[in-house]
């Protein structure tokens, strides 16, 4: 699952849609993905996908599913945007997309595969995360964080950690970061200064190893990610090298 080349970061506008091969979730009536990392091991991947179609059948690997646009029903609950669903392998599939469909972010544990086989719904979570409540992220230890940074926490367990996080408009971290677990980010909106590395703006994803340092963060119109870890996330800091300071980085990214 977490053994990907690291992508730091990409554009995945620029990605190019390709046909969902027949058999996968999403294949049904012509869907596309856009495929943004995929493990060196396993069949595990993370795509974003584009369905217009009634999917059915039953999943032969765990998915996180995250709606970034449109609505339907799934198994005959209402779907709509913003909605985190864990879906456990073997849990039956009956997704029927609006007339304006779905594009959906998916994180694959294993292989894509939609089965024959009977299912179950046993296990599902299924979080309107917009009904949420905000709170206060404990990446940064003892040091001081600005206020405005803000999490929603959607699935933790010995796997993996699920969570929103935002930043309010003018956020900053003056500092480069580190952390000691696997990372895996997708912009669903606004804008991040990453560093020397530029600026993540909506639909732009990265998957990091380990204890690679990146920052000085800054958000110049507030922004939302949703994020998958291998564990709970902690911070190493130091400063940035000469010309790395945030504010002639953002100088330069955002022109003023």
């Amino acid at each position: 699952m977490w053994d990907r080349h690291d992508v730091d970061f990409v554009d995945t506008h620029l990605l190019p849609w390709e046909k969902v091969p027949a058999g996968e979730f999403g294949s049904a009536g012509s869907g596309v993905r856009r495929v943004l990392s995929s493990s060196l091991g396993s069949k595990a991947s993370t795509t974003v996908l584009r369905v217009r179609e009634h999917q059915k059948g039953t999943l032969a690997a765990d998915l996180d599913l995250y709606v970034l646009a449109g609505e339907g029903t799934l198994n005959g609950t209402a779907l709509g945007q913003a909605d985190y669903l864990y879906l456990p392998a073997g849990t039956a599939i009956d997704l029927v997309p609006s007339v304006v469909g779905l594009t959906l972010y998916c994180g694959f544990w294993g292989d894509a595969a939609l089965l024959s086989e009977a299912g179950t719904t046993e296990g599902v979570t299924h979080l309107r995360t917009e009904e949420m409540e905000w709170s206060s992220p404990g990446w940064n230890g003892d040091v001081p964080l600005r206020t405005g940074a803000l999490v929603k926490t959607l699935r933790e367990d010995d796997r993996v950690q699920i969570y929103l996080a935002a930043m309010v408009p003018g956020w900053r971290s003056e500092m480069e970061e580190a952390h000691p677990v696997y990372e895996e980010s997708y912009k669903v909106y606004g804008d991040m200064l990453m560093g020397a590395r530029g600026v993540m703006r909506e639909a732009s994803y990265f998957f990091r190893s380990p204890g690679v340092y990146h920052g000085p963060l800054y958000s110049r119109g507030g922004t939302m990610s949703f994020i998958r870890s291998n564990a709970p996330t902690t911070t190493d800091y130091r400063t940035p090298q000469s010309g790395g300071n945030w504010d002639e980085l953002a100088h330069r990214a955002y022109g003023y």
